[in-house]
């Protein structure tokens, strides 16, 4: 989620990924508003269920593949990435432990009970519903540079994969995986599980496939391929649906966050962007790289706290609205107070 292509080895930026990241993150609000079951259940769950569940996979993938191409390349990337990650991570958990208290999560809790509670989600589970994202993704970094270091990165490509193939099996085909794996129930029930399968289930093989994307997607550089390219990217996107949607008219589902094809929806979309890069697209890129963190981290704040001053008034797709709407402004903001810095700094150099 951070800017990641700063600095990257090739000197280019991707816009296009950027974009998308935004495009992802509207997708993450519409997962939590349960965006146009107002209006259309069926597609409002289709784009939940199958599209909005490649977000946080995407986010995995392009923290991933920059960060390996640079760390390959021999740059000290690995403490600055995860400084960060931290910077957002510590300024999302402070407002949201601010709201936990508002809304009074720990009035029933001693002192005590509310630190260790604090640490323990910061730690492990995120200091909020979607923030999970943060530490499960500075774990997999950790365990990327450390395969670089060590010069294991196929093994962990392999690795990785298993896992990813594990967690299919306990998301999108979770009955045929209890029935297929031993001791997967005991498992699904122990709280910490969850948690455990969403590192190494989805942000770890996600952020491992940069690793293959560097290493095969000079394939599609050509433009002869580029047919290929986009039948291969629309047909992995309507076979990732199809299963999706097979495994919940199945019953098979607990959830949808892995699914089998997933990966190959994810490694074509990812490989879009890298092949058409929209290098003129400067300020929307910019601008949307960073609403698209803005919008990740506050849209639960807005969710809730517009349900809680307006009960009932708010349809779900107008929720999803709104919230894009005020974190663009509130990113729009930002920028402006940004722009005003490096003004006062340049003008103080030159004084």
């Amino acid at each position: 989620m951070e800017d990641l292509q700063k600095g990257n080895v090739k000197n280019k930026r991707f816009y296009s990924i950027d974009i998308m990241k935004m495009v992802c993150a509207c997708l993450v609000v519409g997962i939590h508003a349960q965006l146009l079951s107002d209006f259309c259940r069926p597609l409002g769950e289709l784009i939940t269920s199958s599209f909005g569940r490649m977000a946080v996979p995407f986010f995995s993938c392009v923290t991933g593949y920059f960060f390996i191409q640079a760390e390959q390349k021999g740059k000290r990337i690995f403490r600055h990435q995860i400084i960060s990650l931290l910077k957002y991570y510590l300024i999302f958990s402070l407002i949201y432990i601010i709201w936990d208290f508002v809304n009074g999560n720990f009035s029933e809790m001693r002192v005590q009970e509310i630190i260790i509670t604090i640490i323990k989600r910061f730690l492990f589970y995120g200091t909020y519903y979607h923030l999970w994202f943060f530490p499960c993704i500075i774990f997999s970094l950790i365990v990327i540079h450390l395969g670089i270091k060590w010069n294991k990165l196929k093994i962990l490509v392999v690795v990785s994969l298993t896992a990813y193939i594990f967690a299919a099996f306990t998301y999108g085909w979770n009955q045929i995986g209890q029935m297929l794996i031993p001791g997967l129930s005991r498992l699904l029930e122990w709280f910490d599980f969850d948690y455990i399968r969403r590192f190494a289930g989805v942000t770890l093989p996600f952020g491992v496939l940069g690793a293959v994307i560097l290493r095969t997607s000079v394939l599609w550089t050509e433009s002869k391929r580029d047919h290929l390219l986009w039948v291969a990217w629309i047909g992995s996107l309507i076979i990732n649906v199809a299963e999706v949607e097979n495994a919940l008219r199945t019953g098979n589902a607990d959830g949808t966050t892995v699914t089998f094809t997933l990966i190959f929806a994810i490694y074509f979309t990812f490989v879009i962007g890298l092949r058409y890069p929209m290098e003129r697209m400067e300020r929307v890129g910019t601008f949307c790289r960073r609403t698209s963190i803005v919008l990740y981290g506050l849209h639960p704040l807005i969710l809730e706290a517009a349900e809680k001053m307006f009960p009932g008034y708010f349809s779900e797709t107008m929720l999803w609205g709104l919230s894009i709407v005020l974190c663009i402004l509130v990113s729009w903001i930002l920028e402006i107070l940004r722009k005003e810095d490096k003004y006062d700094f340049k003008k103080r150099s030159v004084v």
